[in-house]
């Protein structure tokens, strides 16, 4: 019996990436159920050649379903409703164009992916969610067919080696950090998390103030991972780190390695996350998987992704942030309480859940898993 194909595209994709690592993942899922798999794309970095092939490349005729993962727009529509196989869509949400600076490529790129959300939903036969948030998106834009399905959430990423960056090589090892992960954006708010760690800084001086033996704290630092989205957003945050007196306390490190990024999560503190829009937020899940209590604000997806796995915040306030860091840090019993909600709510996302709901939804689409038949 022929095996079928089922095949990705992407417009681009990126190393460390939450779409590319989705792209991967479910990559894994189908070869592991049984079809032939590859990822096709017109954007490769030159880390992942071989892991992705050009789209030039891809053969619709040889393909039973290509599964188009849309986060943006761009420029390769014709190149796809071109493509005459089977195509569902994966919608992976697109940050509000309201977020990016008026005038500039990336507002102008997510009022464009919205429109071709829209515009393409007669092109595919059925379309995929990794979140509530963004299923209810796909039926506002009109798709009839739809499902949320978190094809995101592979824990076995973060089991690899690990490697100390360069830039923690020179504090000292009882460091307590403080992290939070994601590309330098207007929607992802580090700014508050500056401002955050600055009172968190002042309650904790002020609590030894107080105290009749005082015991010095270890340092502390606040690392920000993340490549830069917006240069005029990302020298802003440099500013604000300057005018708080904070330049050996808070980091801006850029993009790290996968082997980096566990090596942080392990020796991590707290995560924080401050985002106001977010269509799943991955970082959060990785924290839980690495025993980190997570302190975050309610807004957007975050409450679904991260269920009972944290401290939600209603407040935007930023001494109200730096607040509940604090009790995290000193309430007796809640850090611990935290880390086993955090275990809990990854429960929600096992590997082999996501793979059995993954053949249930091919089955309703006809394309019923070779290991089944």
């Amino acid at each position: 019996m022929t095996t079928k194909r089922i095949d990705q595209f992407a417009a681009t994709v990126a190393a460390g990436d939450g779409v590319t690592n989705g792209l991967l993942f479910t990559r894994s899922l189908l070869r592991d159920l049984g079809f032939e798999s590859d990822i096709y794309s017109f954007s490769i970095p030159e880390q992942m050649a071989g892991q992705v092939l050009p789209a030039r490349t891809f053969h619709s005729s040889q393909c039973d379903l290509l599964m188009y993962h849309h986060s943006m727009g761009h420029d390769h529509g014709p190149w796809l409703l071109q493509q005459k196989c089977k195509k569902a869509m994966v919608y992976h949400n697109i940050t509000p164009p309201e977020f990016f600076p008026a005038g500039g490529g990336l507002r102008r790129y997510a009022q464009l992916g919205l429109e071709q959300l829209r515009e393409w939903r007669e092109e595919f036969v059925h379309a995929l969610a990794d979140s509530p948030l963004n299923e209810s998106e796909l039926k506002e834009a009109g798709y009839t067919r739809s499902k949320t399905l978190p094809l995101l959430v592979d824990t076995r990423r973060l089991e690899g080696t690990k490697s100390q960056p360069a830039f923690m090589r020179h504090l000292p090892d009882d460091t307590r950090l403080y992290l939070a992960v994601g590309r330098l954006a207007e929607n992802k708010r580090q700014y508050l998390l500056i401002e955050a760690f600055y009172h968190l800084l002042q309650a904790q001086q002020a609590a030894q103030e107080l105290a009749q033996e005082p015991s010095p704290l270890p340092a502390q630092r606040l690392i920000i991972v993340g490549g830069t989205t917006s240069e005029a957003y990302a020298r802003g945050l440099q500013l604000h780190v300057r005018n708080l007196g904070l330049e050996d306390s808070v980091l801006l490190v850029g993009k790290c390695s996968e082997a980096e990024l566990r090596w942080l999560y392990q020796h991590a503190h707290q995560y924080w996350c401050a985002s106001a829009h977010e269509g799943f937020c991955m970082p959060l899940l990785e924290a839980n998987y690495a025993s980190l209590p997570v302190v975050t604000q309610a807004r957007s997806n975050i409450p679904d992704t991260l269920g009972e796995g944290g401290l939600l915040l209603e407040s935007d306030d930023p001494v109200d942030f730096a607040m509940a860091a604090h009790f995290l840090n000193t309430e007796p019993g809640l850090y611990e309480a935290m880390i086993a909600a955090g275990q809990r709510n990854l429960l929600r996302y096992e590997r082999q859940n996501l793979q059995t709901a993954l053949a249930l939804w091919l089955e309703q689409l006809d394309l019923i898993s070779p290991a089944k038949e």
